[in-house]
């Protein structure tokens, strides 16, 4: 069956009770000088933070971009936005220039949603999308990838002013099925995109296995640690 992905508002980052922000009283000379002192070496180290880091951020951006299997000029940011801890989508850059606008993508099919990279970077590309439909054969990839998805129709619905304008806009389903149940999959959703009436404006299939197997020796794929041969994408 599919499921819905509803939309859900997130408490912003930046939001504190008030009595973690209430101030404690002082004396008003004691603070000035403290102020000064304060403001002086926060600057300091600040400075010397950031030349720390520049060397390990390049290193960081240079094996991001190996794990893109790219060619084409890296773009650090659209990785950072769509990137997470359990995948690097790869070829971004290139899946993005293939589905380029001016070319309308109302609905759109991700036949291996896994950690939803592909599928994020589409929405934020596309704000015209309707219909988004997500597949993957894996179900702990899958649950990855719909989380993602939820936070990402959240801070769209914040910034669009509630829940109801987004919904009206973006429908997101997923499924836990293999690819080449997409017609049926599709008829579940709405008859019309699978009997050739409307049809869907974009498919994306990226085979393979991905880091989200490969890296858990439990899962039975990988030949860099030790675990049980399996190797089922679902474990059902």
């Amino acid at each position: 069956a599919a499921r819905r992905l509803v939309p859900f508002h997130l408490r912003p980052a930046s939001a504190r009770p008030l009595a973690a922000v209430a101030a404690a009283p002082h004396s008003r000379k004691r603070d000035a000088v403290s102020c000064k002192s304060t403001g002086k070496t926060r600057a300091k180290n600040k400075a010397k933070d950031t030349t720390m880091w520049r060397p390990q951020r390049r290193e960081l951006e240079e094996h991001l971009k190996r794990r893109t299997r790219s060619a084409g000029a890296f773009d650090p940011g659209l990785y950072r936005r769509h990137s997470h801890s359990h995948h690097v989508p790869v070829l971004l850059g290139e899946v993005l220039a293939a589905f380029r606008r001016p070319l309308p993508l109302r609905s759109f099919v991700d036949c291996t949603l896994g950690a939803a990279g592909h599928s994020l970077a589409m929405m934020e590309a596309h704000p015209e999308m309707e219909l988004h439909v997500g597949m993957d054969v894996d179900p702990s990839a899958l649950e990855i990838g719909q989380r993602h998805i939820e936070a990402f129709l959240a801070s769209r619905a914040t910034e669009e002013g509630g829940e109801d304008a987004l919904q009206g806009t973006l429908r997101a389903y997923t499924h836990v099925k293999n690819f080449k149940y997409i017609k049926h999959v599709l008829g579940g959703v709405d008859e019309s995109l699978a009997d050739g009436s409307s049809g869907v404006d974009g498919i994306l299939i990226d085979l393979g296995m991905s880091s989200m197997q490969v890296n858990r020796s439990d899962r039975g794929f990988s030949v860099l640690n030790d675990g049980p041969l399996d190797m089922r994408m679902d474990p059902k």
